[in-house]
């Protein structure tokens, strides 16, 4: 069932078909005019949480045309969004549609001849775009029987640490891990909209059960801690969107889970995670720390099971 969407969204894409670039216009004429052997387009289709140039549902091919304003490291975020619900995403610049439009005529028609019919409920609402909606499979985790998959989180502004790992029993699987940066020239809307574009596409990408963040702390600077809370509540956003349930623990909670005691060192930690993922290969601090959360919340959940059963 295809999720409710902001009535904003779509009118935004309402209006973008009313007012099309003439890159958009012309290609549009194309597509629409000569029904590209068979295939059918929407154009301005609403995805999830992003209007896409043109769509065909009937193998899930999203083309887009970069202008100006496009930037190749959010468009990179929001083709990895796109692919995660089993869409093909096919790019071509302005000049290139002006230039030679029957080349990227040829170039789509290849690609949509090549790809299988779409598998899953896809609709489109709405006239010519409207929201598209995907039933997905379920998360590897369910489908594999491996145990339960869980997303750990280390918010910050300029760098959010994220670990995911998998839990069967007393044992534990390192799935993957990184770190989601915000660059400091930015303003703070844009880093905090990096931010939640970043965690977007690490939970499209990787399928969770559940996640995991420490409880927020007063730093000495408020300012600093402004930020840091602005960061958090982005994560939670996030976390929330991508329908996973949210646990919280306190720092030395963490610690206690991981090392036995509340006091402990972060390298302490950080070693004993690495002890705990054997071969996992752990790079940055963010993204240990966000693994200890995970594994933290792998030990205490499975405490709170054993004591309901006792």
């Amino acid at each position: 069932m295809a999720r409710r969407i902001d009535p904003r969204l779509l009118g935004h894409a309402a209006t973008m078909r009313r007012e099309p670039t003439p890159y958009e216009r012309r290609l549009w004429t194309a597509l629409s005019g000569q029904r590209l052997g068979g295939f059918k387009f929407r154009r301005q289709a609403v995805i999830g949480d992003h209007i896409v140039d043109f769509y065909c549902p009937e193998v899930a091919l999203v083309i887009e045309i970069d202008g100006a304003t496009h930037q190749p490291a959010r468009d990179a975020v929001r083709d990895a969004v796109l692919a995660a619900r089993g869409l093909q995403v096919l790019r071509f610049p302005n000049q290139q549609v002006s230039d030679d439009c029957d080349a990227v005529l040829a170039v789509i028609l290849d690609v949509a001849r090549s790809l299988p019919a779409a598998a899953g409920d896809v609709r489109v609402l709405a006239g010519e775009g409207g929201l598209v909606g995907r039933t997905l499979p379920p998360a590897p985790s369910l489908v594999e029987g491996g145990g339960v998959r869980i997303l750990g989180l280390d918010p910050g502004l300029a760098k959010t640490g994220w670990g995911i790992i998998e839990s069967a029993g007393n044992r534990l699987r390192h799935i993957a891990h990184g770190t989601v940066t915000t660059r400091a020239a930015d303003p703070l809307a844009d880093r905090l909209a990096a931010l939640y574009a970043g965690l977007e596409s690490v939970i499209a990408t990787h399928p969770c059960d559940a996640a995991a963040i420490e409880e927020v702390f007063v730093n000495a600077n408020p300012q600093s801690t402004l930020k840091l809370g602005q960061a958090r509540g982005v994560v939670l956003l996030a976390a929330a969107r991508g329908r996973l349930p949210v646990a919280e623990y306190a720092t030395r909670l963490v610690k206690k889970a991981i090392v036995g005691v509340g006091s402990a060192e972060k390298q302490q930690v950080h070693a004993m995670v690495e002890r705990l993922l054997p071969g996992a290969k752990v790079t940055g601090e963010d993204a240990a720390d966000a693994l200890a959360i995970a594994i933290a919340h792998a030990h205490l959940a499975a405490s709170a099971r054993l004591r309901g059963l006792a």
